[in-house]
């Protein structure tokens, strides 16, 4: 057995991560994390979601662009952002499917939105609406093409409830189209899903499925979403597909809050490799295998 001391203080997470795949056991300034086998990932993913990295980097927000009795400007969120120390904001409104949300128009413009405020990295995409069980989606292909980021949704005004086979059939067509980054909220009682199907199209088409805080949060609207989310997480951990944690603020109250998200993260041991917010690196990997299938360039 290897004994090994680190300072926190002084030692980069990613430096500890590649440590600890290599020893038995690992003392953290005193308080003893035991290593063994298989459960190297346990203990270290607990370091990391209650000591080490944060979160970077918000998925999924709205902007007054997106109806739903906000106010708050994309400056706004943007200037939380930057006070919740996010270097990458993702701006991502309803598509035009959605009653009072922006017309067409408004994302056909958003490639001369200003790309940085208040230091933050701003991108620009949409929640798309799965409108079918075919996969299409509530924001015209050309204009989808055009986005920082697709997020991929199901919501009653546009797609009724159904079957678990025909709402998961919508989903899995979406993610087949490979032009969609993420699953948003696929957490939501309304919509049994076949999960299985769901994460291996995912794991497919190197599409993420969301934890969303939203729904994660006590009280949230989609039901029992923490009992969901913790089958959605061991199947992505089993099939190594990507998670994003995604606010899902409308306005800029809860821009960056994880706080849920990050805790089921933790209790079920979640690989923290596996999750986007924490690398700007592997955000942009996933976004950028989806931009070459939309016909865009790579983000740097």
């Amino acid at each position: 057995m290897w004994f090994v001391l680190v300072n926190l203080a002084i030692t980069k997470p990613e430096s500890i991560h590649k440590l600890v795949n290599s020893v038995d056991c690992l003392s953290v300034l005193g308080e003893e994390l035991f290593l063994k086998c298989g459960k190297i990932v346990v203990f270290f993913s607990k370091w990391v979601y209650n000591q080490g990295m944060r979160p970077i980097i918000d998925t999924h927000t709205h902007t007054i662009a997106s109806g739903h009795w906000t106010t708050d400007t994309a400056t706004d969120l943007a200037r939380a952002a930057a006070a919740r120390n996010l270097q990458i904001l993702a701006i991502t409104d309803h598509s035009p499917s959605i009653p009072e949300s922006a017309t067409e128009n408004y994302f056909m413009n958003l490639k001369y939105a200003e790309k940085s405020r208040f230091g933050v990295r701003l991108l620009y995409g949409t929640e798309a609406d799965v409108m079918d069980t075919s996969g299409r989606l509530g924001l015209a292909d050309s204009v989808l093409c055009q986005m920082d980021i697709v997020i991929a949704s199901q919501h009653p005004v546009c797609f009724k409830p159904r079957n678990a086979e025909e709402n998961t059939a919508g989903l899995v067509a979406a993610v087949s189209t490979g032009k969609v980054d993420i699953v948003g909220h696929p957490d939501d009682e309304k919509y049994p899903l076949v999960l299985e199907e769901l994460v291996k199209a995912c794991a497919l088409h190197g599409t993420a499925i969301e934890m969303n805080e939203a729904s994660l949060t006590p009280g949230g609207y989609r039901g029992d979403a923490k009992s969901r989310d913790a089958q959605l997480l061991a199947l992505c951990k089993k099939e190594g597909v990507t998670v994003s944690m995604g606010s899902d603020s409308h306005g800029a109250s809860h821009v960056g809050v994880f706080t849920y998200a990050e805790k089921l993260l933790e209790e079920t041991a979640f690989p923290y490799e596996l999750v986007v917010n924490y690398s700007k690196k592997a955000f942009y990997a996933l976004l950028n295998e989806h931009r070459k299938n939309r016909g865009q360039k790579p983000l740097l």
